[in-house]
């Protein structure tokens, strides 16, 4: 009975120490609309996010690691606010991708 003790002891700690360092790994970001009166959208990898009123935040969203693209649009009339960038992501780091007018 001990030896199965033991044994689900292990099993359970490698799962725990696994979970944990995945976790470590994970890239985050979000974006940030710090304009006073524009209403604007992120565009992710060529994909648009939720638009963003005046002084307001995302949630985080799990990414991966490496190079991706980002621009602002106006969501009033889907112009550009910003030229495309192109940020280099390292894992197990948190990003804040604001927007400044």
């Amino acid at each position: 009975m001990k030896k199965y003790i033991k044994f689900l002891i292990v099993i359970v700690v490698a799962l725990l120490f696994t979970t944990s360092c995945v976790n470590l790994l994970s890239t985050y970001v979000r974006f940030q609309n710090n304009s006073a009166s524009i209403t604007a959208c992120p565009i992710w990898d060529g994909s648009q996010a939720a638009a963003l009123a005046p002084g307001q935040i995302s949630d985080y969203r799990e990414v991966n690691a490496g190079t991706h693209t980002i621009q602002w649009i106006n969501a009033a009339n889907n112009h550009d606010l910003t030229t495309t960038a192109w940020p280099n992501l390292v894992e197990g780091h948190y990003y804040t991708f604001p927007y400044n007018d």
